[in-house]
């Protein structure tokens, strides 16, 4: 596609912040919004769909594939945050007709994984020892973890706060249903399109520049954290060192800081105008991405503390037509409830103790993957069948000196490492018996190869080879290709001049 993957990261973005900086209806905006954007204690239930507009130009194979996406949805049954660091969550991933469960925790270590059907979850380790190599010796950056949270809500506070209201923003006294109960509630209701974003965004900036008070303490919190981390470092020399420029005391650092960040608002905002009219010149899909059809609409849900218990959300971008783009626009669908927030939350932890698969270490193959589902499971006839994720075509181009060929009496000879590698085969050298020791990756089966053997006898199959396993003067073994590929559950064939391997 031609249509830039990020155009609609920062959109989402712009248009959550800027739902408002002025009280509606008596409800403070600010405190509702930047309430959610703080980790509490609390649980919650939540579903995401998807939607996408075929074009009329999109064919039967796309409008195939973008059925497939229209069925897609992920709902969370169960969702704990018990802190900023440990959560959880149970639910199930949806396609067609077809459910997969599915459960999560995290903590400092790590994240563990599981899809119903597995036998061990999945691991990603959370490495604490390697992210704090090359650090001092006892510094803890999770001490400041507070400190630089404190810095970012500031900065979105600051942002928010002057944030224009959108035209289209009401807000109704209601009772809802949270997870089974009815609870009295302030809904909060935004509508935003792409256009108006782009209207309000030079007068967030020009109200922002005003506001020597807030860029003060914007600054001046980021200054002292700054120096609170240099001091722990030993650095203070450097830091004093990086901000000589600015001056030699911290009142006047803090006054000349904003006054190159006002300087740089200022300056924005008198090119803005001129800027979008570039951009739309630079980038003329963007009047459409950023135009009356891309639609941001959403009713929060606060209750009484101003803190977020339900929200009903729906993004649409529009996409500018092209050739080759067989969608007209992007439908993002969310609705969740949250409840018991900052109470007592324990987090369901997945358990590891039967031991887990290391996604970033354990180096996982096609076998490795299938081996760890149930054979009867969902998840196994998805991976084997659906995806064919044991299937495996590699196109040899003969006088290509990728692979390792050579040509013995008509008969094409390869290293072992490269048949072995391209089939995840495993390869277990004997010094002793000078031999190696092959183990399939789908069946496991073992097999042996040594120099000068005319067979391969893999399981209950003998192999004849035309020409022996020979060595070459480096020690590396060479097998006759198809033979190799034939006890690996391959066969090889010949297409174009090109020599084909293929394994169901």
């Amino acid at each position: 596609m031609k249509l830039k993957k990020w155009l609609a990261a920062p959109l989402v973005l712009l248009l959550v912040i800027l739902t408002g900086c002025q009280a509606v209806g008596g409800f403070d905006v600010n405190q509702g919004l930047l309430g959610t954007l703080k980790v509490k204690p609390q649980e919650s239930s939540s579903t995401l769909s998807f939607h996408v507009e075929p074009a009329g130009s999109a064919s039967a194979e796309d409008r195939e594939i973008i059925d497939f996406i229209n069925s897609v949805s992920i709902s969370v049954y169960e969702a704990k945050i018990q802190s900023e660091d440990v959560v959880s969550a149970k639910g199930a991933f949806h396609y067609q007709d077809v459910s997969l469960p599915f459960a999560m925790s995290m903590d400092q270590s790590g994240l563990a994984f599981e899809l119903e059907g597995s036998k061990k979850p999945y691991y990603i380790g959370l490495n604490q020892a390697e992210a704090l190599e090359g650090l001092p010796e006892g510094f803890d950056p999770y001490a400041y973890k507070d400190k630089i949270n404190d810095l970012v809500l500031e900065a979105a506070g600051l942002f928010i706060e002057h944030s224009p209201n959108p035209k289209d923003i009401s807000v109704a006294k209601v009772t809802e249903e949270v997870n089974g109960e009815q609870v009295d509630l302030t809904k909060l209701s935004v509508q935003l399109t792409g256009e108006e974003l782009v209207q309000l965004v030079k007068p967030m900036l020009q109200s922002l520049a005003q506001d020597e008070e807030g860029l003060k303490r914007l600054i001046g919190q980021g200054l002292d954290l700054a120096a609170e981390i240099a001091a722990a470092f030993g650095e203070e020399e450097s830091l004093k060192e990086g901000l000589a420029g600015f001056g030699d005391s911290r009142e006047e650092i803090l006054n000349n800081l904003y006054t190159e960040a006002k300087d740089a608002l200022d300056q924005v905002v008198s090119q803005y105008d001129a800027g979008v009219s570039l951009m739309y010149t630079q980038a003329p899909e963007l009047r459409t991405v950023l135009g009356p059809n891309t639609v941001l609409k959403t009713d929060m849900y606060f209750d009484a503390n101003k803190d977020l218990r339900k929200d009903r959300t729906e993004l649409t971008v529009a996409l500018p037509g092209m050739e080759d783009l067989p969608i007209t626009s992007f439908t993002l669908r969310s609705e969740s409830e949250l409840w018991n927030v900052n109470g007592a939350v324990t987090a369901d932890k997945v358990d590891t103790s039967g031991g887990v698969i290391n996604v970033e270490e354990d180096g996982l193959t096609p076998g490795d993957t299938l081996r760890n589902f149930d054979s009867s499971s969902k998840v196994y006839d998805i991976l084997k069948n659906d995806l064919q994720l044991t299937h495996k075509e590699i196109v040899i181009d003969p006088e290509d000196s990728y692979y390792d060929l050579v040509i013995k009496k008509g008969t094409t000879m390869i290293a072992l490492r490269d048949i072995a590698a391209e089939l995840d085969a495993e390869l277990d050298w004997d010094a002793a018996a000078k031999q190696i020791t092959v183990t399939d990756d789908i069946t496991e089966a073992k097999f042996v190869i040594k120099k000068g053997m005319k067979q391969i006898k893999a399981g209950d199959r003998t192999i004849d080879l035309p020409q022996p396993v020979f060595a070459a003067e480096d020690g590396t073994l060479y097998v006759p290709l198809r033979q190799a590929a034939t006890a690996l559950g391959a066969e090889v064939t010949v297409q174009d001049g090109m020599l084909v391997i293929e394994r169901d």
